[in-house]
């Protein structure tokens, strides 16, 4: 496999992978804050039901387009790098299996009576109705967190003959990385429809009077959106420590550590040149670099140098963790003064500045930058490898014609691009004129 070609089956499969995950997220923390909404509706009142009615329609976009987004997926785990099911099949088959049979089967069973049995359904059973789709969609999740945590720290199984073959499944489920990942992505969904849920009242406030459902909404995404945050840092702190220490390379090139020196400090912010091997800026912060950084048995820190080669794109591994911190950082800081306006002033959309709807609209996209980049940051971190330390990418080799490669990918990006933008048109189709019953009669909707 050439260059260009690893890089445009890494484009197209991250591509996809991203879309699919971004989606998976927002659709689980939708589905945690619908099941948050209908137990308070359950005690009769009628502005936490309007809520609902209008949140589920979210969901069902998001869930829609997660579905079909994880089909591509899917696809090029298999065209795009055909020998990695031969290699690892006995870990990765029963994971995609059990995600794609808990999705069908949950969603198959719960999610139609979910969508269309409310006025049919009594409250105590539909209410168990929507639990039962949490439940689907957070195990779909943990088994695809699973199987993406097992390629990062492969444990649990060996390598016999060039196969992958499962010891034991209590490591590979239950290991120390999966539920941190799975966590991450949890929390991250939560985050996302936090932010959203106050960026679609600010705007739906904007042009007519809140009710008492759009200050429920808007309260509820305030202080969501604030635990969020802390909850998040936790797990990134939590993630560090794991990984860091099982992938060398990632944390010399995170400082970044090019040479091996007695002593490392980290870098708030600088430009990697990896042909140099040196920054062109830097800025460092005055401290020296935390214990996860690998240290060689004299007691030098490791820098890149002592890889041999086997480092992840530098660039790429050192900004999208600065990034992702960067948002985070900006995120907390609308949250803190988001809740603070809410503490002093109450929770009431209607008096919002153009400058804080502007800011909660900002939140959206600012918590969408922190998954995006976090999860680019832990896959692009354990490049050249595709499960690390013992399969690389190019072994996994796809060789196809280049110019067809391209138009492919092309072609990806192009499908994804309008199917953001038809996301957004129908969430803002709904925001600016709400959700209207359709009914039905004799012989027509």
């Amino acid at each position: 496999m050439t260059q260009t070609a690893l890089f445009l089956s890494l484009a197209q499969f991250l591509t996809s992978l991203g879309f699919m995950l971004a989606f998976l997220a927002l659709e689980l923390g939708l589905a945690w804050v619908l099941l948050y909404l209908r137990l308070r509706a359950r005690a009769g009142d009628a502005s936490w039901m309007l809520a609902y009615r209008f949140w589920v329609r979210v969901y069902a976009l998001s869930l829609i387009l997660s579905f079909a987004a994880a089909i591509p997926v899917l696809i090029q785990l298999g065209t795009l790098w055909p020998d990695f099911m031969e290699k690892a099949g006995e870990v990765a088959g029963p994971l995609v299996a059990a995600a794609v049979l808990t999705a069908f089967v949950f969603k198959s069973c719960f999610l139609g009576a979910m969508l269309y049995g409310q006025r049919r359904l009594s409250d105590g059973t539909h209410t168990l109705t929507v639990f039962m789709v949490v439940v689907g969609a957070s195990l779909t999740a943990y088994w695809i967190m699973a199987f993406m945590a097992w390629t990062q720290m492969p444990i649990g199984a060996s390598l016999v003959d060039g196969r992958y073959q499962v010891r034991s499944w209590l490591p590979i489920l239950g290991g120390r990385l999966a539920p941190t990942l799975f966590g991450l992505m949890a929390v991250g969904g939560l985050m996302v429809a936090a932010a959203l849920m106050l960026a679609v009242t600010a705007v739906r406030t904007r042009t007519r009077p809140s009710d008492e459902g759009d200050r429920r909404v808007y309260a509820t995404g305030v202080w969501l959106l604030l635990v969020c945050i802390l909850a998040q840092a936790a797990l990134v702190v939590n993630l560090g420590r794991v990984l860091m220490p099982a992938q060398p390379a990632r944390a010399a090139a995170v400082v970044p550590q090019w040479h091996s020196t007695p002593s490392a400090e980290l870098t708030v912010a600088a430009w990697p040149d990896a042909e140099r091997q040196a920054n062109d800026w830097e800025w460092r912060w005055p401290i020296e670099a935390p214990g996860w950084i690998a240290r060689d048995p004299g007691g030098e820190v490791r820098g890149l140098d002592h890889f041999s080669g086997m480092t992840p794109p530098v660039l790429a591994t050192y900004w999208t963790l600065r990034v992702a911190l960067l948002a985070g950082a900006l995120l907390a800081l609308i949250a803190v003064a988001a809740w603070w306006r809410g503490w002093r002033l109450g929770h009431e959309p209607d008096g919002l500045r153009p400058l804080g709807r502007a800011a909660l609209r900002l939140s959206t996209v600012l918590a969408c930058v922190i998954q995006i980049a976090g999860f680019a940051h832990v896959f692009i971190g354990a490049m050249p490898y595709a499960i690390y330390g013992t399969v690389t990418l190019r072994e996994l080799d796809a060789v196809t014609d280049l110019g067809e490669h391209a138009a492919i990918t092309l072609a990806y990006v192009l499908v994804y691009a309008v199917l953001l933008l038809g996301f957004y048109q129908l969430l803002r189709h709904i925001t600016r004129y709400g959700v209207v019953p359709v009914a039905r009669r004799r012989g027509r909707a």
